[in-house]
């Protein structure tokens, strides 16, 4: 598939789901299919990796399960991202962590790093922190469409602190590994999916204040 109708493709399925989970007779069926959609898009993703090579794919896939595990560590002490569970609409889980929140790390490591290359500011150091500002900024909208479907719920209903700044320096630090990996390029459909990652939680975001 060409990158415009592939562009086009995501387009159209951002925005069935943008809709779909948000129209009480058609709710329970599209956000059945939230998983299905990650999957989705980490395997375009790997399959339009401009760099492709094992040591990439071994890099992309240890940050895959570092992740996850990092999660499992979050969920178990509370210590890292504040006091959570995970609930059931994401799928799967392991060690009560959804398989799929390591492939969503993943997809948004890769956009926000294509994004940051684009700009070519800062060194790596630099970008490294940038690309964690940009995901860091997307948990801001992510957190409430998260918690309204059950993603995950926060011990008393609220969002710590705590959470945006473990946020940052994680994705920093997976950030400075895919920089010193030398895998990083400037790749124009990633920095499309994090703009439609923007976009979906942007518009869930104003369906809820409706």
């Amino acid at each position: 598939m060409s990158g415009v109708y592939l562009k086009r493709f995501l387009i159209v399925l951002y925005a069935a789901g943008l809709v779909g989970m948000n129209l009480p007779a058609t709710q329970a069926l599209f956000v059945s299919l939230v998983p299905l959609t990650l999957w989705f898009t980490g395997f375009i993703c790997l399959f339009y990796f401009p760099k492709p090579s094992m040591s990439a794919y071994l890099t992309l896939g240890a940050i895959v399960v570092a992740a996850w595990f990092l999660e499992v560590v979050g969920v178990r002490t509370g210590k890292i991202f504040g006091v959570y569970h995970y609930g059931n609409t994401l799928g799967f889980k392991v060690l009560d962590v959804p398989i799929t929140i390591g492939i969503n790390w993943l997809i948004l490591l890769l956009g926000s790093s294509a994004v940051v290359e684009e700009w070519n500011v800062g060194g790596k150091i630099g970008r490294a922190a940038l690309g964690a500002g940009l995901m860091t900024a997307l948990d801001l909208l992510i957190e409430p469409v998260a918690i309204h479907f059950d993603f995950w719920q926060w011990s008393g209903g609220q969002v710590p602190i705590q959470n945006f700044g473990a946020w940052w320096l994680v994705s920093f630090f997976f950030h400075w590994v895919f920089q010193s990996g030398e895998f990083t390029s400037k790749s124009s459909l990633f920095r499309w999916i994090l703009l439609l990652q923007f976009m979906f939680f942007l518009g869930h975001w104003i369906f809820l204040q409706a």
